[in-house]
């Protein structure tokens, strides 16, 4: 088993508030009312003993753990995805396909990004927008896997194209966000059978905005919908702060991860190289979620890579639960909890790994 090296704050974290809508330029800042300073968690692990899977995914780049089994992207142009078990590690299938039929895709397709699993009586189903042409489609996961061929459905083709973010909430219901009229800021929208509004939260991230001709890079999120709690949590890939809000109700809450928010002018300011790669991937559970914290400039995290990423974990109300620190660099990772263990990814190494974190999971969860 492995051993992990643990820590507990005994002081109380103590969460600095901001009046942000009085001190801050909502321009600048793609913050929400309630902003808080998460500079330090009450638990701390270091992840020590790694455990090789010994899977070999050729042109995998990213993953997710769905229903006891790992889906792979891959830019294999017949079978996008790859399906193996846990914890059996046997291959399952692959299905989803380059091409130009309507039901095919024209670009590889990410398993964490614009795309929600959702299991009904029994039956595991994937709702994935298609990027080029604002279609959502619905992959039957289940079936296919019985019939050894992709059973996949257009369930709404009204959609616009080229959205920076889209998540299905629920039949009929989205979330999704694309370029304004002046191509300076990334505008919210939820969509409820063609009917468009924006909630308050979403109206005050709105008003972040580049100068023109600016980085949409700076403000790029990638968001995910915890049904349960009925929350978005936004990632910002730059930015040192996650957004965490409520689609139904007025929770809003801005988690910084540093004592002082990014602020998107001074970033404009920097070249490329100098700006921070601050987050790259983000999971949502049922009790809590998760970033990859990464924080480090670009000029050596796509070069050569110094410093080694954190998982940090939050609970629902964007309280700090845990950092997790690890000794190796991965692109991404996702929790299987029958088995307790996280899994790591590095799409750069194609490192596929594993963590035993029961002792983890015991006392976040407690």
């Amino acid at each position: 088993m492995n051993k992990i090296k643990y820590g507990s704050i005994l002081l109380l974290i103590l969460f600095i508030s901001c009046n942000t809508s009085n001190e801050l330029d909502r321009t600048r800042f793609m913050v929400l009312d309630s902003v808080v300073y998460a500079t330090e968690f009450p638990n701390e692990f270091i992840l020590e003993y790694k455990i090789e899977t010994g899977l070999d995914i050729v042109g995998a780049w990213s993953f997710t753990i769905q229903d006891s089994m790992m889906i792979f992207s891959t830019r294999n142009n017949k079978g996008l995805w790859k399906f193996i078990s846990l914890p059996e590690q046997i291959e399952l299938g692959n299905f989803l396909n380059l091409g130009e039929g309507p039901l095919e895709f024209s670009s590889t397709l990410s398993v964490s990004d614009n795309v929600r699993f959702v299991k009904s009586d029994g039956v595991l189903y994937s709702y994935i927008y298609h990027f080029e042409n604002g279609k959502l489609l619905k992959l039957n996961i289940t079936e296919s896997l019985k019939a050894k061929e992709t059973i996949v459905s257009v369930i709404d083709d009204s959609l616009p194209k080229f959205l920076f973010d889209f998540v299905m909430l629920d039949s009929g219901k989205y979330f999704y966000r694309e370029i304004s009229d002046t191509e300076t800021q990334q505008l919210r929208y939820l969509e409820k059978h063609g009917d468009i509004s924006v909630n308050s939260n979403m109206a005050k991230l709105n008003e972040a905005a580049l100068l023109e001709g600016g980085d949409f890079g700076i403000m790029a999120t990638m968001t995910r919908y915890n049904d349960r709690h009925d929350k978005i949590v936004e990632m910002n890939f730059g930015l040192n702060y996650i957004n965490l809000y409520s689609v139904n109700n007025d929770f809003g809450k801005t988690i910084c991860v540093e004592s002082k928010l990014d602020d998107i002018g001074q970033i404009e300011s920097k070249e490329n190289v100098d700006r921070i790669f601050r987050f790259s991937a983000v999971r949502v559970y049922d009790d809590f979620f998760g970033v990859l914290y990464v924080n480090e400039k670009n000029e050596t995290y796509f070069t050569s890579r110094e410093k080694y990423p954190e998982i940090l974990l939050f609970d629902w109300g964007g309280n700090p639960l845990a950092n997790i620190k690890l000794q190796s660099h991965i692109t991404s990772f996702d929790i299987d909890f029958i088995s307790k263990e996280l899994y790591s990814f590095d799409s750069r190494t194609d490192e596929f790994a594993k963590y035993d974190i029961g002792e983890i999971l015991s006392v976040i969860q407690k």
